[in-house]
C-alpha cells in the first residue's frame, strides 16, 4: 500500500501576525501532490513549543504516513522545533555527530568558524533523528520515523526549504509511494454562472470517477460571470491519466457550451 496521506505543519509567529505569507506550505503541497501524495491537513502553530507538541501530536493521531515540517530550526531563542519534536516523540534531545561535522565544515568556510553554543543548538537533535545536509544554508534539515510514520524537519528560509526538499525529500516520497502520475488542466468559461452549471458538474463528475474536477469562481467582467475550471486525473501511467482526463474535459466543455456558456482554455 501507498505512503500517501501527508500533514503539513508551518511554525513561526511571522506566519500568524500576517508578517510572512506562508508560501512553504503551498510550495510543499504542490510538490508533494505531484508525485501522489494526498495532503490532509496543514497546521500553522507559534513558536511555542507546547503549540508545536500539540500539532504533532494530533498529526501522529491521525495516523498520517507523513508529516513536513517547516520552520523553526535555526539558532535563535524562539527557533524551538527541535524541542517540540522531541517531546512529541518521547525522545531526549542530545548532540548528533553527525550534524555537528556538517555545521564544522559549512563555518569552516566563514571568517568566524567557531561552533559556538548557538550554533550547536542547531546540532542538538531528538535522539534517533537523522540529519539531513543543507546545500543553501547551516541548519541540518531532520528526518525521523515513528512508527510507520517517517517526519521531516525543514528550515523556513524558502530557498533552504526547497533545495532540501529535492535532495532529501523527494526521493524518499517518490520511493515509498510508487509510481504515480498527476496531471491537470484548466479552462476559462463565461457567460454562466457557477450555481447554474453545478447541475452538468454533477453529472460529469458521476461519469468520470478518476477525475477531480473542481470549479473556481473569479467574479464579473463587465458585467459578465467568469470561472476557472480545473480538472486533474491521477493514474498509475501517463498514457491511461491523459485518457481518463481527456474525456473529462470534452464532457465538461460540452455541458458548459450547451448552457450557453463560452470557453478558453488557460
Amino acid at each position: 500500500m501507498r505512503k500517501r496521506l501527508i500533514e503539513i505543519i508551518s511554525i513561526g509567529n511571522e506566519l500568524l501576525t500576517g508578517h510572512t505569507l506562508n508560501t512553504n506550505a503551498h510550495w510543499i503541497a504542490k510538490q508533494t501532490t505531484s508525485v501522489g501524495g494526498i495532503v490532509k491537513r496543514v497546521t500553522v502553530v507559534r513558536d511555542e513549543i507546547d503549540e508545536i507538541v500539540s500539532s504533532m501530536r494530533g498529526s501522529l493521531r491521525r495516523e498520517v504516513d507523513w508529516i513536513i515540517i517547516s520552520g523553526g530550526l535555526g539558532p535563535t531563542y524562539d527557533d524551538k522545533t527541535l524541542q517540540g519534536l522531541a517531546r512529541a516523540l518521547g525522545q531526549k534531545l542530545v548532540l548528533n555527530k553527525e550534524a555537528v561535522a556538517m555545521l564544522k565544515r559549512k563555518y569552516s568556510k566563514t571568517l568566524n568558524p567557531s561552533l559556538t553554543a548557538a550554533r550547536m543548538k542547531m546540532a542538538t537533535l531528538p535522539t534517533r533523528a537523522k540529519p539531513l545536509d543543507n546545500p543553501v544554508g547551516h541548519a541540518p534539515a531532520v528526518m525521523v520515523k515513528h512508527g510507520s510514520c517517517i517526519i521531516f524537519s525543514l528550515p523556513g528560509v524558502p530557498e533552504e526549504m526547497m533545495s532540501i526538499f529535492a535532495k532529501h525529500v523527494m526521493p524518499v516520497l517518490k520511493h515509498k509511494m510508487g509510481k504515480l502520475v498527476r496531471i491537470e488542466t484548466s479552462f476559462e468559461t463565461t457567460n454562466v454562472t457557477e450555481s447554474f452549471i453545478a447541475p452538468y458538474l454533477d453529472r460529469v463528475v458521476a461519469h468520470n470517477p478518476k477525475v477531480y474536477i473542481k470549479s473556481h469562481p473569479r467574479g464579473y467582467r463587465k458585467g459578465i460571470s467568469t470561472l476557472h475550471v480545473n480538472l486533474a486525473c491521477e493514474s498509475s501511467s501517463r498514457k491511461s491519466a491523459n485518457r481518463y482526463l481527456r474525456k473529462a474535459v470534452r464532457e465538461m466543455k460540452q455541458s458548459i457550451l450547451d448552457a450557453g456558456g463560452k470557453i478558453k482554455q488557460i
